[in-house]
């Protein structure tokens, strides 16, 4: 999936999501992302609201690894603005990656 369709049709799920109650901890969010398993702890909680299908394996780990780095290097509250719900601070990441396409190398 090219950018930035890759990013704006996460985030339209994931804000799906939190539409329709979705929650995390954020400090439950940040330790999957510190061990790049968000999508799979994704589908174990939100099964079928998360459709993940369109993208391919190596996608999923590029996204995995985009978030990693940005976890480790960013202030999710002074830059992002989340303090609570670990779905939101996806979303900001995707948003992030919006402005800054991580696709470029």
């Amino acid at each position: 999936m090219k950018y930035p369709v890759k990013y704006s049709y996460l985030g339209f799920y994931l804000n799906s999501i939190v539409d329709n109650g979705g929650f995390v901890e954020l400090e439950i969010m940040k330790s999957k992302i510190d061990n790049k398993i968000v999508f799979q702890y994704l589908k174990e909680n939100f099964g079928d609201k998360l459709d993940i299908s369109l993208y391919t394996k190596e996608e999923i780990e590029e996204i995995e690894y985009y978030f990693y780095n940005l976890y480790s290097v960013s202030d999710e509250r002074r830059k992002f603005g989340i303090e609570k719900n670990g779905i939101c601070l996806l979303i900001a990441y995707c948003f992030n990656a919006l402005q800054n396409n991580p696709d470029d190398k």
